[in-house]
Formats: C-alpha cells, sequence, structure tokens
C-alpha cells in the first residue's frame, strides 16, 4: 500500500515538472501582432488545467514560477526573475491559479460544453488579475489598467480559451481521466 502511494505520488511530481516545462516551452512560442503579442502561455495554463486535477495544475503553475524566480529564462520573451513575477505584469502569471481553478471546477461538471465556459472565464480572470495588480503596480488609473491589461487580450484570450477547451478534450479523451498530483 505504501510502496502504491509513494509510486503515485512520484508519478504526480513528474507529471508536474512535464507541464512546467510544457508552460516554459509555450512562453517562447510567440506570434507578434499589431497591438500585443500572441503567446501560447496562456493556451498551454488552459491546456493543463483542463487535462489534470486542480492540485497537480498548482504544482505545474507553482513550479513553473519558481523557474522563473530561480533566474531560468521561462517567462515570455525568455525573461526571469524577482522583476518579471513582481513587476507590473506579474499578475498575469499569479492569474494561472485562478485561471486553473475556474477551469477545474467547471470539468467537475462533465459537459463538454463546460470545459469551453470554465476555459473562457478562467481566461478572462486571468486578465482581470492581470489588471488590478498592474493597476496597483504601476499606480495606474482604473480605465487606463483595464485598457492596457484586459482589452487588447479578450480576442486572443478567447481564441486560446476555445482552442484549449478542444486540445484537453481530445487529450482527456485518450487519458480516460484526468492526470491526478495525489
Amino acid at each position: 500500500m505504501v510502496i502504491t502511494m509513494a509510486k503515485s505520488r512520484v508519478r504526480g511530481i513528474i507529471y508536474a515538472a512535464q507541464l512546467a516545462i510544457l508552460l516554459a516551452i509555450s512562453a517562447q512560442i510567440i506570434i507578434p501582432l499589431p497591438l500585443i503579442p500572441f503567446t501560447a502561455q496562456t493556451l498551454a495554463v488552459g491546456v493543463l488545467a483542463t487535462i489534470s486535477d486542480f492540485s497537480l495544475s498548482n504544482w505545474a503553475i507553482g513550479g513553473y514560477l519558481l523557474l522563473g524566480l530561480v533566474g531560468l529564462p521561462v517567462f515570455a520573451g525568455g525573461t526571469a526573475g524577482v522583476g518579471v513575477i513582481f513587476g507590473p505584469t506579474g499578475g498575469f502569471l499569479w492569474g494561472f491559479f485562478l485561471q486553473a481553478w475556474i477551469i477545474a471546477k467547471a470539468r467537475q461538471m462533465k459537459f463538454k460544453q463546460n470545459l469551453i465556459i470554465g476555459n473562457l472565464l478562467g481566461a478572462l480572470a486571468q486578465l482581470i488579475i492581470g489588471a488590478i495588480w498592474l493597476k496597483l503596480v504601476s499606480q495606474l488609473s482604473w480605465p487606463a489598467a483595464m485598457s492596457a491589461g484586459i482589452l487588447p487580450f479578450l480576442i486572443p484570450g478567447i481564441i486560446k480559451g476555445v482552442l484549449a477547451a478542444l486540445i484537453g478534450q481530445l487529450l482527456l479523451a485518450r487519458l480516460h481521466s484526468p492526470l491526478q498530483m495525489r
């Protein structure tokens, strides 16, 4: 029994490490657009939250943030460090935890359309956390923070939310159940 639990725990840690690496790689995939860059980072958060339980998602996101905190260039554009995590755009990174929680709750409802709704709401919540953080750290007005932190990312967020749900559904069909931390 103890050996089985230990194997399960090790498996969860390996899954979390793999998902953290997925996040790090996806953050480097950037499509330059006229107003804002389109990164695959938030898409990856949606996918990993769709295919894993909330605990595993937290471990993966936490591991990813820790990698960046210690200086590995895992954030968008190869950035890293305390200045990124606690700087003006750090709230978007911290918002990944809320995004994952919302997606996990939607997945528990077991309707396929809930994954799309959960990913869309999760993406919006992540943007709202990022914009609030941006306002507080940069001392912007609320309208300025919202127009800088949310509006340019709405359409890309919708696209990524729907894609994350669809990719996640395909992966879940192959996995037969969400990945778990245990």
